[in-house]
């Protein structure tokens, strides 16, 4: 990455221009790497070791990944796969180490052993560079399958030996998981270490927007779900409206059609896959709802949602329990949420977006908008345990008639909450309903000497209330300083 900081500007014909061009980069870069430090110091700690090392590292997309490793590792080799013949990617990768090795331009390969025989090669030239890093891998093998049982020999027989540092480096979460993290994998027992980068949570995400209102924090929050380029997108903007219209409701920009980009390849026909996720994305949690809403047979919503959740897209939930899961069914929700507005607004409205209908798109977004951004309050309560609290396990509680936004756990306490987000305060009447569900969630947990804390989180503050040891009272304003 060119050191602007270090440019001798005076000396540049197009200064000004160097200084927008610090400005955007300069200040992203800056922005990019917040709460990244416990990934860079694994890389560093691993690369710095004096065996080899056999790494992955893996995440959804758009998290970060390939910058957070060209920004931490000082000298490596970088081949980035894509959906090529493996013939075309092993030629491509091939072209990065010619001029290392002095190879003919016109040199061609046909197989994986020829290609890592030219990587041994530029190894034992080029003694103090031993980091290679293999970029979106999952797609070398979803091409040949053949792929990882050679890279293990190789690794076995060479690599290991040479003290290589190897970065396996993938975005789609359970693919990776499958191809590389599961037991029957050939390189199952040769990694020496994993990493899966997640989002940024909601406080590290603020860091990101320059909003005037409290409120429009976590809006924002619902849409781009702490993927650091999603938050890039509306960090200019004052108000969540504005950034909404302008990056997301305007054809062109590219969080239009992120959502299929996301998903489309993983299907052949993607069309009952959709259906599932917009019903998913509505609110439907249950397989019997979702496959009412989406049309797909009940028979077959199983096998649909096994695929779903096999690719991290739809995560299942049972209802809170500490010691033994309970028999209740699972409920089922999109793993993120931007993934969780695409479906529920973006892909329904497509039509509007391309035919510039912006103002239509939003009036449709607005209807329902405080009940999508409600289930991500609940998220970001539960982060506020984390942070706050320490709590150990954190998740929400259900039977067939009562349901707990917020629970966890820390020791013999238990923090049981409510999220409101309402335009009404929070009154004594919403603690007095939580604190009555109380008893069903002690005989189902099975526990009896535990101390309980109440937390109310809400929009609008609260009224008639008082805090104490027992209830505390978490408003907008105080949300945020748990960064304090």
């Amino acid at each position: 990455m060119v050191d602007f900081l270090n440019l001798d500007l005076e000396n540049l014909k197009l200064k000004n221009l160097y200084l927008v061009f610090y400005d955007i980069l300069y200040k992203g870069v800056v922005k990019m790497f917040i709460n990244r430090e416990k990934e860079c110091e694994f890389l560093k700690r691993k690369l710095s070791s004096n065996k080899a090392e056999l790494l992955v590292i893996y995440g959804r997309r758009r998290v970060g990944k390939t910058f957070l490793l060209q920004n931490c590792l000082e000298k490596a080799l970088f081949f980035t796969a894509d959906l090529s013949s493996s013939i075309h990617l092993m030629n491509r990768f091939l072209d990065e180490i010619k001029s290392i090795l002095a190879l003919p331009s016109t040199l061609r390969i046909s197989s994986w052993d020829e290609f890592f025989g030219f990587l041994k090669n530029v190894f034992e030239a080029k003694r103090d560079l031993k980091v290679v890093v293999f970029d979106e891998f999952q797609y070398i093998p979803m091409r040949d399958e053949s792929f990882t049982s050679v890279l293990q020999r190789w690794w076995d027989e060479i690599f290991s030996k040479l003290g290589v540092k190897m970065i396996l480096c993938g975005s789609y979460i359970g693919m990776i998981e499958k191809i590389v993290l599961t037991r029957n994998s050939p390189i199952y027992g040769r990694r020496t270490g994993q990493y899966q980068v997640l989002p940024l949570d909601f406080f590290e995400s603020v860091k990101f927007l320059n909003f005037e209102s409290t409120r429009d924090f976590v809006k924002a929050y619902s849409v781009t779900d702490g993927i650091p380029l999603y938050l890039l997108e509306f960090s200019g903007y004052r108000d969540f409206y504005t950034a909404l219209t302008e990056k997301v409701l305007t054809a062109g920009e590219y969080l239009v059609e992120e959502g299929k980009f996301l998903t489309l390849e993983e299907f052949k026909d993607p069309s009952n896959y959709y259906s599932i996720l917009q019903s998913i994305a509505q609110g439907k949690t249950v397989p019997s709802e979702i496959a009412d809403i989406s049309g797909v047979d009940y028979k077959s919503i199983g096998m649909y949602l096994s695929r779903l959740m096999e690719l991290k897209f739809v995560n299942k939930e049972f209802p809170f329990f500490i010691n033994r899961k309970p028999k209740r069914k699972p409920h089922y929700y999109l793993s993120d949420e931007y993934l969780r507005f695409y479906f529920r607004y973006i892909y329904p409205n497509q039509e509007l977006i391309y035919r510039n209908l912006k103002e239509e798109a939003l009036r449709r977004i607005t209807a329902t908008l405080d009940q999508h951004v409600s289930f991500t309050f609940e998220k970001v309560a539960r982060q506020y345990l984390i942070k706050r609290e320490g709590v150990e396990k954190v998740g929400r509680w259900w039977n067939k008639e009562i349901e707990i936004d917020v629970v966890a756990i820390k020791g013999k306490t238990l923090y049981v909450g409510k999220c409101k987000w309402t335009n009404k305060r929070v009154d004594i009447r919403v603690l007095n309903k939580l604190r009555s569900k109380v008893p069903y969630l002690l005989k189902d947990l099975q526990v009896s000497d535990f101390s309980i804390i109440y937390y109310l989180f809400s929009k609008s503050g609260f009224e008639n209330l008082e805090e104490s040891d027992e209830v505390k009272l978490i408003d907008l304003e105080r949300l945020f300083l748990v960064n304090q």
